[in-house]
C-alpha cells in the first residue's frame, strides 16, 4: 500500500503488519510480506498485536449480502474484453460473492480507526504479544499482554478443547516449572487478570496451553497434552 511516510513515527514493520491485518496491501505486497513472516518472529508478533487490536472492531458490523447485479458489474468492469481462460482467484465467482458488503465496510471502519490507534503513545516496554500454536494447529491463540494493567487479552482463533476437557493456560519462565494462569474462557475472546506476583515474570516468558479435566489441572501442573506454545515478545 502506498504511503508518504510512516504514521506517528511508528516502526515501518509495525505499520506494514497493521496494513496486512486490514487487508489493504496489494497482492504482490501481501505475498512478499507473508514470505517475511515465515522467518521473522517479531513481525509475526506485530501481526498478532494488530489482529487483537483491530479485528474485534468488525464484530459490530452486520453482514449484508450484496445484490446480484454487483457481481455482473464487477465482471464487466474488470474482465471486459479478456479472452476465456481458467479463472484466477481474483476472477473466482466464489471469491467475489464471498466478499460481502460487511467486509468492505469493516475495512473502511478499521482504516479510519487505524490512524487514531497508531497515533496513541504506547510504551513498548509494557506491551507484549504471542502467537501460541503447535505443530498440529489443533489450537491457536493470539495473545496480547499489557504490563501496565496486568491484563492478558486472549483470542482463540483456531480450535478448542477436546470433548469433555478444558484448555488451561500456563506461564513458563526460563527453566522453572509451569505456573497456571487459569482455565481459558469458554468464549473465543476474553481477558485473563494476571496476579501482581506474576506480572514481572511474563516479559519474554513462554505461554503454553494444555487440555485438562473440567475445572482445570488437579495437580497444579499440566496433566494432559500440551497443545500449543508461544513466546511473549515486546512489540
Amino acid at each position: 500500500m502506498a504511503r508518504d511516510k510512516p504514521i506517528a513515527n511508528m516502526p515501518e514493520a509495525s505499520v506494514e503488519a497493521a496494513e496486512y491485518v486490514l487487508g489493504v496491501m496489494t497482492l504482490n505486497e501481501r505475498d512478499a510480506f507473508q514470505k517475511r513472516l515465515r522467518d521473522d518472529e517479531h513481525l509475526r508478533a506485530s501481526v498478532v498485536y494488530w489482529e487483537n487490536a483491530l479485528l474485534p472492531l468488525a464484530d459490530g458490523v452486520a453482514a449484508v449480502t450484496p445484490p446480484a447485479k454487483t457481481w455482473d458489474a464487477l465482471q464487466k468492469r474488470l474482465f471486459a474484453g479478456t479472452q476465456e481462460a481458467a479463472p484466477s482467484r481474483w476472477q473466482s465467482l466464489a471469491f467475489w460473492r464471498g466478499l460481502s458488503l460487511a467486509s468492505l465496510v469493516g475495512i473502511a471502519v478499521l482504516g479510519g480507526i487505524l490512524a487514531t490507534t497508531l497515533n496513541r503513545q504506547v510504551s513498548p516496554a509494557s506491551q507484549f504479544v504471542a502467537d501460541v500454536t503447535g505443530d498440529s494447529k489443533q489450537v491457536r491463540l493470539a495473545v496480547s499482554y499489557d504490563a501496565s494493567t496486568g491484563n492478558l487479552a486472549v483470542n482463540r482463533v483456531e480450535g478448542g478443547p477436546p470433548s469433555g476437557r478444558v484448555l488451561e493456560l500456563w506461564l513458563i519462565e526460563g527453566s522453572n516449572a509451569p505456573v497456571s494462569l487459569g482455565v481459558l474462557p469458554s468464549d473465543a475472546r476474553g481477558l485473563v487478570a494476571i496476579p501482581e506476583s506474576l506480572r514481572a515474570k511474563l516479559a519474554n516468558a513462554v505461554l503454553a496451553i494444555s487440555d485438562e479435566p473440567a475445572g482445570g489441572s488437579p495437580t497444579g501442573q499440566p496433566t494432559g497434552s500440551v497443545l500449543a506454545t508461544g513466546k511473549l515478545l515486546t512489540i
